[in-house]
Order: structure tokens, then sequence, then C-alpha cells
């Protein structure tokens, strides 16, 4: 699915049902391997949040919530940076709108509070967006950078 790069390692696919519930395993299963590739825990709490909700956008607006379909979820590792890309079966093609309104601007009733997920992801990783994906559907890449301990940076 994530097209490698040269010196990438590729780490992990993961396929799980298009349902509701469903996107706490693709969290729990990535969570695990960013802690055994050594990612903080405020990290791997961060890709936990941005990952549910890039899961969560797939089932609901991708797959728009039909049965028997299917999320890929595949990380790669590259260097410090572990890249998660969520690919949805595309029912409804992702329609960029410009950026996502600022929480300010929903809270005062100027745009709807829907549609806070792109933005949350946005705030809690270091990379992400909608990517081509030549097999149609959705392709959603996140990534976030293994931080260097401030103890260890000034050695």
């Amino acid at each position: 699915m994530i097209e490698r790069p040269h010196g990438a390692q590729h780490a992990f696919e993961l396929s799980i049902p298009s349902e509701f519930g469903y996107e706490k395993v693709a969290r729990e299963a990535v969570a695990a391997f960013a802690r055994k590739l050594g990612f903080d825990r405020e990290r791997v709490e961060d890709l936990k949040t941005a990952l549910g909700e890039a899961c969560i956008n797939a089932i609901e607006h991708g797959n728009q919530r039909g049965s028997g379909l299917r999320i890929d979820v595949c990380c790669l590792v590259e260097g410090d940076a572990l890249t998660v890309e969520v690919q949805d079966q595309g029912l409804q093609r992702f329609q960029g709108c410009g950026a996502p309104a600022s929480i300010d601007t929903k809270l005062l009733g100027a745009a709807p509070l829907r549609g806070m997920g792109l933005m949350l992801i946005r705030e809690l990783v270091d990379e992400s967006g909608f990517v081509d994906s030549p097999q149609g559907g959705n392709r959603f890449r996140l990534r976030i950078i293994r931080r260097v301990a401030a103890a260890h940076a000034s050695a």
C-alpha cells in the first residue's frame, strides 16, 4: 500500500472491517508498534488519537458506513519517522475544500462543529494529508517523528 522509499523498512499492514469500534484495534496495534520503536508516551497517545480519527473518517465518509467494506492501515519506518496510511474503498472520494476551519471559528458559530477530525489530526502529528490513491478510494497519510529527549540532545 505505501510506496517504499529507498532505505525504508516496511513495518506491517492491518486490515479491519469498516465498522465503528474496529478503529480501536488499529489504534492499539499501531501504538504497540510505536512503543516498540521507542516513541515516548505522549507521541504514542497523539498517534492513537490521530489514527482513530483517520479511521473513523474512512468508515464514515470514505466508505459511507458500507457493509462488508474494509479499511487498510499500513505502517512504514524511515529513520526516526513512522508513517501510517489509512486506505478506504472510497465510495465517496474526499473533495478538498481548503484548510479546515479553526476551532475559534467553529466555537463562534461561523462554521459547523462537525468536521474537526482533520483539524485535530493536523495538530497532533508532524505531517498529515490525503495522498494519491491509484487503486481508488481515499488514502490518508500521517507521520510522527521520534523526538530526542532533552537530556540526550545536549550531550
